[in-house]
């Protein structure tokens, strides 16, 4: 009998677990001293990666690199800041073919030329730097930059950038396509349809066929500039398709709505997936999601969906204060309507069915000043704001399947670095990880969904570090510890994760101190 009942125990506690979710296992490196601030992870192969980091002061510090195997350190470098004998300026870093491959850039012969130098395995320049591309400067002519962007399977890369003259109009920009043996597959220069102080480029897409795509902005005319708020000003989104002969504009309408921000998916055969956030013309804030599947060489939209924010979805975390002062505000003629502010797209995911799934973050920053009287010296600080992540899905064919709201709040002063959230997908599930405060969850690590929810702590005594699933299926949430500060003896940077979809995997950093370790999870989907 006593067999029977220890039986049934067991397979209780299994449903139990079972139905809260697979556990995943973390893989760490050794806690090592930290040789510089780092920057950023550069996927390699499963857990061998790079990293690009900071050494030294502000003023007299320098750029270096790091090698790491089975998530320890093997090799570190320094990266060399000269070519053709002259002092260069550091532009980008990334893995072409699985070779370490810095930019470089450098003004000679009235030319602002881009080079890229690979590094060998013991992260030292390898042969000589390659000229990419140039362009003729001027006297009149200003450049903000090369910038350095990447196919989603990083077969391809591109080198990107502008130049304007003040005599000018429009600005020039200019870009040059790579496949990873380094052979061209598309370069030119392109001007906007619009002059420059009524557009701003919102982001480059480069998709897994080489192909280049970009998203622009533009402004009505008006003489009164206003840089804060540029949503009263919003007349058009564009997508564009950059060839050598040009662009191939395809101007984005939303039902007459603004758009917020947008993310860009692509396949081989230029079908566009384009997911973001709307808003009223005229009105701060967001109102809704959208998705739209763009046949771009047709020109035509072969699905559409919107789904509008409800007003108890955005109070769904608010007290009965915040509630009762909107309502007052409303009765009195003020606008009291629930809205949602500052949502950012992290991560969108286009799934095998043709599905999508996509995640927000709340985050802003509120500045404060003081003048000291005696001395006349004033400080600034910053608070950052990381809070609520909506995620949500929609069907292949443009249907809104469901959206839901994980609360997390997270604040801190003049350092954001143990803020904001990493994600990747796996066996059904969209799976989230942060820093979160002990108190959330009970001894068990279960999330206690409290009417008060915590401020995520970034101290080894009360950190927790939450762990989400949201089923792809239904939305329904899951959310537990995975574990916290104590148990690996450091915090994690959740900003600093690198999700590859290639190789399957998340590759997790913390620190404590000077110290820092390196962490994976291995994923199927």
């Amino acid at each position: 009998m006593l067999k029977i009942i220890l039986i049934l125990i067991t397979f209780v506690f299994t449903l139990i677990f079972q139905s809260f979710g697979q556990s995943y296992k973390v893989e760490w490196g050794t806690l090592d001293k930290r040789s510089g601030s780092l920057i950023s992870i550069i996927p390699r192969a499963k857990d061998d990666f790079f990293a690009l980091r900071w050494s030294g002061g502000v003023l007299f510090g320098s750029l270096k690199l790091s090698k790491h195997t089975n998530l320890n350190l093997s090799a570190t470098g320094k990266i060399s800041m000269q070519v053709e004998n002259s002092m260069a300026v550091y532009e980008g870093v990334t893995c072409v073919n699985n070779h370490l491959m810095v930019f470089l850039s450098d003004k000679s012969e009235n030319k602002n030329k881009i080079y890229m130098q690979e590094y060998s395995e013991n992260l030292e320049p390898k042969g000589k730097a390659v000229l990419l591309d140039e362009y003729e400067m001027s006297k009149r002519r200003f450049k903000r930059g090369f910038q350095i962007i990447n196919s989603k399977d990083r077969q391809y890369f591109g080198v990107i950038w502008e130049t304007f003259n003040k005599s000018d109009i429009r600005t020039n920009y200019g870009f040059h396509v790579f496949d990873k043996d380094l052979h061209t597959i598309n370069k030119g220069n392109y001007y906007l349809n619009f002059e420059h102080e009524d557009s701003d480029i919102f982001s480059h897409h480069l998709s897994n066929t080489g192909a280049y795509f970009i998203s622009s902005i533009e402004y009505d005319k008006t003489d009164e500039k206003n840089t804060f708020n540029k949503f009263s000003q919003y007349k058009s989104f564009h997508i564009s398709h950059v060839t050598s002969q040009g662009l191939n504009d395809y101007v984005l309408d939303i039902q007459g709505k603004r758009v917020e921000t947008i993310t860009i998916e692509s396949d081989n055969n230029h079908i566009l997936t384009l997911t973001g956030v709307y808003g009223e013309l005229n009105k701060i804030g967001i109102n809704g999601i959208f998705y739209l599947k763009l046949d771009f060489n047709k020109q035509e939209i072969i699905n559409k969906g919107f789904e509008e924010f409800k007003v108890d979805f955005i109070t769904q975390d608010w007290t009965e204060k915040q509630k009762e002062k909107a309502k007052k505000k409303e009765l009195n003629g003020k606008s009291g309507e629930p809205q949602l502010y500052d949502y950012k797209i992290r991560e969108t995911n286009i799934l095998p069915d043709g599905s999508l799934i996509c995640s927000l973050e709340q985050y802003y920053v509120l500045s404060s000043s003081y003048r000291d009287p005696r001395t006349g010296s004033i400080s600034t600080t910053n608070t950052y704001y990381y809070k609520d992540i909506i995620t949500f899905k929609f069907g292949n064919e443009g249907k809104f399947i469901w959206i839901n709201k994980i609360n997390k709040q997270q604040v801190s002063m003049n350092d954001d670095s143990f803020s904001s959230y990493s994600s990747f997908i796996d066996n059904g599930k969209l799976c989230l990880i942060f820093n979160d405060n002990i108190k959330n969850y009970n001894e068990k690590g279960q999330f206690l969904d409290l009417d008060y929810l915590y401020t995520a702590n970034f101290g080894k005594r009360k950190n927790a570090v939450g762990f989400v699933e949201v089923d792809l299926n239904t939305g329904e949430i899951k959310r537990k510890t995975l574990f916290n500060a104590k148990e690996i003896a450091a915090l994690i940077v959740p900003k600093l994760f690198v999700t590859d979809y290639i190789s399957k995997q998340l590759t997790l950093y913390a620190v404590y101190g000077k110290k820092e370790k390196f962490g994976s999870i291995n994923f199927k989907d």
